[in-house]
């Protein structure tokens, strides 16, 4: 009989062998060991239990082998632990845009046609240029939905309108919706419908936000397992937002620009360094962590 457990979300799903082994291999785990942790957690996994049960048990096991695997299999936990204002988000987001060649500005007033609009993130990149709204929750399984998408159209229109107005020199092309959770089917209905461009987790499918941070590496110091409350405040004050930002500094520039203490910063670092590791001429990537009874290893761990 299948097994059912509770998402995020309170609702109801059967149990997923194979969706657990693709969670494991978009980490970067091998799929025999993917398939060997998702075995292990299978039988763990009681009627009714809780995915938030299901991804610790997974998160623990994976450590064992490969603590950046397990540290990248915490991105959307890493993500909802930005913080409570939502702006570190905005400011995240705003990173990974530059990163993908695009000129970005936070937290500006633009004038629209009816009234002025507060605007998260205004993004150029060639004739395009973008309105962003970002949207930020702390609890994954809330879902974005078409009141919001409807808000921020409007929003947009209103300042699309102005710009035409105006004759901008580069107007104001597409509005944006950002999400670090899901949006409803009604809210991308309506997207398609208006023109809204969605970036939420795993939509679309190209161009989604896992995949845009998965694509150059782009993770939060969140995903850090040795990440604090204090310690983050104090990165973000530094501008200091992705683990690879960490990683492209010596150890001693590090704990001078962070201002952490010596120990917190060294954790820091060498976690970054094993979750972003510089590009090096020996086409080595990164090696999977031995554990410690050196029993029942699958070959695909021992490889580099």
């Amino acid at each position: 009989m299948a097994t059912t457990v509770i998402k995020a979300s309170g609702k109801e799903e059967v149990f997923d062998f194979g969706k657990l082994i693709q969670s494991l291999v978009r980490s970067g785990a091998p799929e025999d060991v993917a398939a060997d942790i998702a075995r292990r957690v299978e039988v763990r996994v009681s009627p009714s239990a809780h995915t938030r049960h299901i991804y610790r048990l997974a998160k623990k096991m994976l450590r064992k082998y490969n603590h950046a695997s397990e540290m990248k299999y915490s991105i959307k936990k890493a993500l909802a632990s930005l913080g409570p204002s939502g702006f570190p988000f905005e400011k995240y987001f705003a990173k990974i845009l530059a990163a993908y060649g695009y000129t970005v500005a936070l937290d500006r007033i633009l004038e629209g046609f009816c009234v002025s609009h507060e605007v998260d993130v205004i993004a150029s990149k060639d004739r395009e240029r973008c309105v962003i709204e970002c949207k930020y929750h702390t609890e994954g399984g809330k879902a974005t939905d078409v009141k919001v998408a409807m808000y921020v159209h409007s929003r947009v229109e209103d300042i699309k309108k102005a710009s035409a107005l105006n004759k901008d020199d580069l107007p104001i092309t597409q509005g944006w919706l950002v999400t670090n959770t899901r949006c409803t089917s009604d809210a991308i209905r309506f997207a398609d419908c208006t023109g809204l461009k969605i970036v939420s987790w795993r939509y679309p499918e190209a161009g989604s936000l896992e995949s845009m941070i998965e694509g150059k590496r782009l993770y939060p110091v969140t995903i850090l397992s040795s990440m604090k409350k204090q310690s983050l405040d104090v990165l973000l004050r530094s501008n200091i937002v992705l683990a690879q930002d960490i990683a492209d500094m010596e150890e001693e520039e590090f704990i001078g620009k962070s201002g952490l203490d010596i120990r917190t910063a060294r954790a820091l670092k060498s976690e970054a360094d094993k979750i972003c590791p510089c590009t090096c001429t020996s086409g080595r990537r990164w090696r999977y962590d031995v554990p410690a009874n050196g029993n029942n290893v699958p070959e695909a761990w021992n490889k580099w």
